[in-house]
């Protein structure tokens, strides 16, 4: 496991500021991280191991194309799906409104990779999503009765993949 370097962060969407260590034993690392990262340099110097898979991309960002992302929606949507912040409530969470076929082909021939000085394997959408980001609204406090408020968008998206699988939301731009 030469080259390769584990990175942590405490912010459970791996914003923030990361710890990074290379390969070996981590005795220093104390605390409480809500996201990892564990990147090798291989043939084509892409992360070969991420914490998320597809199915829980899917589970956390994909909509139905044709829903109406307000705030009901939001506050159902999280809801239902379960998503939590290690059982509280859940800031942010972005959700995007197309065909699942669409979405993987940004790791494909739909997107083209996207310079990032920490991450080799994000791509950007060659074409715009309706999307709709939902933001905790701080009342109440516990899950599962968490209230959102929703900001409905079209913009370019940035997707982390793996094996031509979205399986990260990095963000999303407006061009």
């Amino acid at each position: 496991m030469e080259g390769c370097l584990l990175t942590l962060w405490q912010d459970h969407r791996g914003q923030g500021d990361p710890q990074s260590f290379v390969s070996g034993v981590y005795p220093h690392v104390t605390g409480s991280f809500s996201a990892f990262l564990c990147s090798c340099e291989g043939e084509e110097s892409e992360i070969v191991a991420l914490t998320s898979t597809f199915a829980d991309f899917r589970k956390r960002h994909l909509a139905p194309r044709n829903a109406k992302g307000d705030n009901n929606f939001c506050t159902a949507q999280i809801r239902n799906r379960n998503l939590t912040d290690h059982g509280s409530c859940k800031q942010r969470n972005t959700f995007i409104f197309s065909d699942e076929d669409v979405v993987i082909n940004v790791c494909r021939t739909g997107g083209s990779h996207y310079p990032d000085k920490r991450h080799n394997n994000l791509y950007k959408s060659n074409d715009l999503f309706n999307l709709t980001e939902c933001s905790w609204t701080n009342e109440p406090e516990e899950p599962p009765n968490c209230s959102y408020t929703a900001d409905m968008k079209t913009r370019f998206i940035i997707l982390a993949c793996i094996k031509k699988l979205p399986v990260h939301f990095q963000k999303s731009v407006p061009n």
